[in-house]
């Protein structure tokens, strides 16, 4: 896809957003919508492209990537790119310069109690810095860095969750991220829906793929954030738009937590 055609896409699916101002910490989902339940990945879940497209332009406008060492292991061949096709990641790179003025990948947080991550993961080596957010027996570990990544004690006995209030202001005050991806699993992931009683922040903004059709039973995950909760988090509707695709139809919905959501004044 070339930078023209990336364009035109972005506004087909969400309008026209001054990208600049809708900052935040961003989470994109997938999820069967009958089931409100998170799409497994694996060869029996239900494929979009644009689903990998909304993926993608999550991570070209973002500053940092926040995922875990669970992520990590369960994905050895994960890389933080915005298209597995060389043209489209390309044209995704110039997007991410020209509207948002940003160079470089993104940063890379890992959050991991235990230390436990692959030395020489491909996600390691996209990152163009980062840090690793653990507890003191997992820099015992893993020592004073790995790869570009510095190694940073932040988990203690009250655990990963009412750490990660610091760990956001950490990594905002570090890399100078205004607008961070979470891709996280449902448990680190469920906190940034929560009221902020650890000092966690919320979620900023929701994108969420919803496929209408019936999945096979080992394609359905976890279940997703109740619709009361998330209409809680965004009382104003989502942007939405239905798209049909081989595996069958789907809305991606945008939700923005505040009034500013980035559409033109």
């Amino acid at each position: 896809m070339n930078e023209r055609d990336l364009e035109d896409q972005i506004r087909s699916l969400y309008g026209d957003v001054a990208w600049t101002r809708a900052r935040g910490i961003l989470h994109v989902m997938a999820i069967v919508d009958r089931e409100d339940a998170l799409i497994a990945i694996g060869p029996a879940a239900p494929h979009s492209e644009i689903d990998r497209f909304v993926l993608g332009l999550a991570s070209a406008r973002s500053e940092l990537i926040l995922t875990t060492g669970a992520i990590l292991r369960s994905e050895p061949v994960l890389e933080h790119r915005y298209a597995e096709d060389a043209e489209t990641n390309g044209s995704f790179v110039g997007w991410r310069r020209k509207a948002l003025g940003l160079e470089g990948a993104p940063a890379l947080c890992v959050v991991s109690r235990s230390g436990k991550i692959p030395e020489n993961h491909p996600a390691l080596r996209f990152a163009r810095a980062g840090m690793v957010w653990t507890s003191k027996a997992g820099r015992e570990r893993l020592g004073p860095s790995l790869g570009r990544l510095s190694v940073e004690v932040g988990i203690s006995g009250g655990g990963v969750a009412a750490s990660l209030g610091a760990l956001l202001r950490r990594a905002r005050s570090r890399f100078r991220a205004q607008t961070i991806l979470l891709e996280a699993g449902p448990t680190i992931s469920a906190e940034f829906y929560r009221r902020p009683q650890t000092g966690c922040p919320r979620i900023d903004e929701l994108l969420l793929s919803r496929f209408e059709g019936a999945a096979r039973r080992e394609a359905i995950g976890p279940s997703f954030e109740s619709r009361a909760a998330i209409r809680e988090l965004f009382p104003d509707p989502p942007t939405s738009r239905r798209i049909d695709a081989p595996s069958g139809a789907w809305n991606f919905d945008r939700y923005r937590a505040s009034v500013s959501d980035g559409s033109p004044d």
